[in-house]
């Protein structure tokens, strides 16, 4: 690069006053070729602004001072943010004014080593406004969105305060009624002469009951926070998965479900041990349910093990991908794949998990979805 003390003052002067000669007419051509709609709210202030950076570049041209560049960009970039233009558009009327300015530097009355610091310099400073001006730019855009999330976060955690206050109020409202019909239908089994028909009928409708105490209970368990109910101690977390893959072991008999158990033994957690055989029942009940209609083999893997102060528990199985879309969201209320669920047993394994001091996570590709579970070992209490 040639040094600036190449150009005498004479000649930075000469250079200056041959850019001013055309100052209107680079400023008139920037913006017939820049991407600025005549409803752009600072119509009026882009040509201002042109016209400055003009300015700025004669002063740079004398005095390469970055200050002046950062002092442009504090004023371009919010007005760029409140006009909603595009990062891309932005960086394309910068560059179209660097291509202006350069062709219109070029005067067969300069040498060519003249030319060549001309063109150097006007491209250091526009390339310094454009980083400026990135820069400037995404920050803005950056607490932007920050503040948005945030409104949102904050709006989405008051909307889940009012569903669960709710959804409180209203399975207390269901279970009490509930509770009678439960208790009269006990009366006509005994009551009835015994015979195939009733006896289906009554079995159907105490089955039915179940399914709405368990949806009852799942609205109870969204909407509350740790409390006096639970039953908090050390348990094996080992057994408790045998039990529970016990339990669910004619249904993957039914549904021709091949099933792999990796468990290690002696894996003690500390909390309530209902809550979390009830996730435990959750994730197997809603793999089997997900692979019924699989034409291929069924495959679900139950695997456990202690990990750096964990006990990680993973639930695989081969059924149909996750989309993306939900993926995302798949452990809020309401969210679901199933064509005729209610989208709160995951939110209320969500819940449990994390009262447990523990998290849930789940991936989901072509060959797999597998839902991980990782708790704290419980520590052994020694006695004095």
């Amino acid at each position: 690069m040639v040094d600036v003390e190449t150009l005498s003052s004479k000649q930075m002067n000469q250079v200056i006053d041959h850019l001013r000669s055309q100052h209107t007419g680079i400023v008139k051509e920037w913006l017939d070729h820049a991407l600025i709609k005549k409803e752009d709210p600072f119509y009026k202030e882009v040509a201002k602004n042109g016209s400055f950076t003009l300015d700025l570049l004669y002063q740079y041209i004398e005095n390469p001072d970055i200050a002046l560049v950062k002092s442009l960009t504090k004023k371009i970039a919010p007005e760029r943010i409140e006009a909603k233009t595009d990062i891309s558009e932005f960086v394309y009327n910068i560059n179209i004014g660097r291509q202006i300015v350069n062709e219109k530097a070029l005067n067969p009355l300069f040498r060519p080593e003249e030319q060549k610091w001309i063109i150097l310099m006007i491209n250091q400073f526009f390339d310094h406004l454009l980083y400026y001006a990135i820069k400037e730019f995404s920050s803005l855009n950056d607490v932007i969105i920050e503040n948005k999330n945030q409104f949102i976060q904050e709006m989405h955690s008051d909307r889940l305060t009012i569903l669960g206050q709710i959804a409180a109020s209203f399975a207390h409202e269901f279970r009490n009624p509930l509770t009678a019909i439960k208790g009269f239908i006990y009366l006509l089994e005994t009551e009835l002469v015994p015979n195939d028909k009733t006896d289906h009928y009554i079995s159907i409708i105490n089955d039915e009951m179940e399914n709405l105490q368990d949806k009852i209970s799942q609205f109870l368990l969204l909407s509350k926070m740790k409390g006096l109910d639970d039953l908090i101690a050390v348990f094996d977390l080992t057994a408790c998965m045998h039990e529970m893959i016990d339990f669910m072991y004619p249904r993957f008999l039914e549904a021709k479900i091949n099933l792999m158990v990796e468990i290690s033994s002696d894996l003690k957690v500390e909390g309530d041990k209902n809550q979390l055989k009830q996730v435990i029942l959750n994730i197997l009940n809603n793999a089997v349910e997900e692979l019924c209609d699989l034409p291929e083999e069924r495959v679900i893997k139950v695997k456990a093990y202690r990990s750096s102060g964990m006990v990680k528990l993973k639930i695989s199985n081969n059924g149909s991908q996750i989309p993306a879309h939900l993926l995302e969201n798949i452990f809020e209320p309401f969210i679901t794949t199933k064509e005729l669920g209610t989208g709160l047993g995951l939110s209320v394994c969500k819940q449990i998990v994390e009262k447990h001091n523990g998290q849930i996570l789940v991936d989901s590709n072509a060959s797999y979805t597998t839902f991980t579970i990782n708790i704290p070992e419980a520590v052994e209490r020694t006695s004095l």
